[in-house]
Parts: structure tokens; sequence; C-alpha cells
């Protein structure tokens, strides 16, 4: 094998890996909210029931919350999906930006420009 053929052929390899081993697996998406640490389904599941089994908030100490961080998204049409979390990390998409958000602290890890098209509609449910 010539050296540029084995390096692309390593470069490929350790990419897949790479990508592999930090992407969600079929069986996550599949137990949808039955994995409460990482919500990797839009309504918590496949058939969209929008429900989670934790109980440590309920309506006895909902009224106790506050805020212990907030990050601005930048984008005055509004959030209009709801946020993914995987391994900690909250991924949020609105009409400007992708955004990754470390979930415990707020920070910032990357924001992505989204670039629609001009002529497509920016306001999509």
């Amino acid at each position: 094998m010539r050296r540029s053929a084995f390096v692309t052929s390593a470069a490929a390899s350790l990419l897949l890996f790479t990508v592999s081993a930090f992407s969600q697996s079929q069986q996550d998406l599949i137990q949808g909210s039955a994995n409460t640490d990482n919500v990797v389904n839009y309504g918590m599941s496949y058939s969209q029931h929008r429900y989670s089994t934790l109980t440590q908030i309920n309506k006895g100490n909902a009224k106790r919350l506050v805020p212990v961080w907030s990050v601005s998204l930048e984008s005055e049409l509004g959030e209009q999906a709801q946020p993914m979390v995987y391994d900690g990390v909250m991924y949020v998409a609105n009409s400007k930006f992708t955004v990754a958000i470390e979930a415990a602290t707020g920070k910032v890890l990357w924001r992505t420009p989204v670039n629609f098209d001009p002529a497509s509609t920016r306001v999509v449910c």
C-alpha cells in the first residue's frame, strides 16, 4: 500500500471511529424517554408522547425552581424546537444558529450559522 493511500485510509478509519464513539446509537433512539440523561428524540420518543418518568420536579416543588444559567440564542424569532441533550451537551437549533451548550453550566461550546436560502420560510414549527 502506498504511503498516501495508507494515510488516507487511517484518517478515514479514525474519523469513522470518532463519529461513532460520540453519536447516539439506534438503541438510544428507540429507548427515547426511558433514558432521561439523553434526550435524543423530539417528543421524548418515536411515539411523540412527551412524557418523562422523572419525579424530582412535581406540583409540590415546581414553584421553588430558580434559573441557574441563561444564554442568548440570538434569534429575534424565538425558539421553535425542543432542544436535544446527549452526553451532557444540549443542542439547540433555531432559524439563525445551531448551538451546543454545556448543560450543567450554560457554557456555549460552539455556535454555527444556519444558512437557509433567503427565499425559504424562516418560521417552521
